[in-house]
């Protein structure tokens, strides 16, 4: 099993990344936030892993704290919940937000992400709920995480402000960034859409 991964950030993407370590690139793939929050390329990073095989695949996913990894396999005890529904909780909510919607049991937040209906998030808040206090996470507001400070000044609704925040770690300026958000959401509007979507139809406006 592959615990953790240290190397060069050689490439990165909105919810991934490849790492050269000992001469080898490894493939990573990562919640929205902490791609965000990635160093620059060509810098030094520390991810904490979870090698993930199945029959047609082998894939690793990576995180920048061992807590954000801890939710994410703590999510995966739940039936129902794989590896990709448990990325995708975390890119749309965050590691301490997870914790404190299953702590309070929120199914009004958990039933708003993609691909968790009612039952799963009644299984979800009511497996771990208390197995989330155990994490020694805080508990957090409903509020997608990343890299606020660098935040472009917008004022959108939802998780747009999050996808400009995305598209400035990828090495656009803020003027760049705030402009092709501003484009994908005169043509998206208030679109209940995953966040790697909204990245996405901004990376068509740049």
């Amino acid at each position: 099993m592959i615990a953790h991964l240290n190397g060069i950030v050689i490439e990165k993407s909105v919810d991934a990344c490849v790492v050269e370590a000992g001469g080898v690139g490894y493939e990573v793939l990562l919640p929205v936030p902490v791609a965000a929050a990635l160093p620059a390329l060509g810098e030094a990073v520390r991810l904490y892993t979870h090698f993930h095989v199945r029959e047609d695949a082998q894939i690793l996913y990576g995180f920048l704290r061992p807590q954000e990894r801890q939710v994410f396999l703590l999510l995966m005890t739940v039936k129902g919940v794989g590896p990709k529904l448990a990325l995708t909780i975390l890119s749309h909510l965050g590691a301490e937000s997870v914790v404190g919607a299953l702590q309070r049991r929120d199914l009004v937040t958990l039933t708003k992400l993609p691909g968790v209906g009612k039952k799963l998030a009644e299984r979800l808040g009511v497996e771990l709920s208390d197995k989330a206090k155990e994490l020694g996470l805080e508990a957090g507001s409903a509020q997608p995480l990343g890299r606020r400070a660098s935040l472009p000044d917008l004022d959108l609704p939802g998780a747009w402000p999050q996808a400009a925040a995305a598209l400035s770690s990828l090495g656009f300026s803020q003027n760049q960034a705030r402009q092709a958000v501003e484009q994908a959401y005169k043509i998206l509007g208030h679109s209940e859409l995953p966040l790697e979507d909204m990245v996405k139809a901004a990376l068509k406006s740049v």
